[in-house]
C-alpha cells in the first residue's frame, strides 16, 4: 500500500547517516542524589481573592493570640 509519496520519502531518509554517540545508560547515585534533592515540587496552583489574602495575613495573629491564652490563667 505505498504510494510514490512514501517510496520518495523513504528515499529522503535513507539518504542521512546519523551517528549516536556512546554515553553511559546508567546515572551515578551522585546524579540521582541530586535529581532527587533538587527536583522541584509540583504545588497546586491557588488563586487568592482579596478576603481570601486578607485571612491568609490575619491567620498568624490569631494562632498566636489562641496560644497564648494559658498563660493569661497562670
Amino acid at each position: 500500500m505505498k504510494n510514490k509519496n512514501d517510496e520518495k520519502l523513504f528515499q529522503k531518509l535513507d539518504e542521512f547517516v546519523v551517528e549516536v554517540p556512546d554515553f553511559p545508560m546508567e546515572k551515578s547515585w551522585m546524579e540521582r542524589a541530586a535529581n532527587w534533592l533538587f527536583d522541584s515540587v509540583r504545588l497546586p496552583e491557588v488563586e487568592l481573592t482579596e478576603r481570601g489574602m486578607a485571612l491568609l495575613l490575619f491567620l498568624p495573629v490569631l494562632i498566636s493570640a489562641i496560644s497564648g491564652i494559658p498563660f493569661i490563667f497562670l
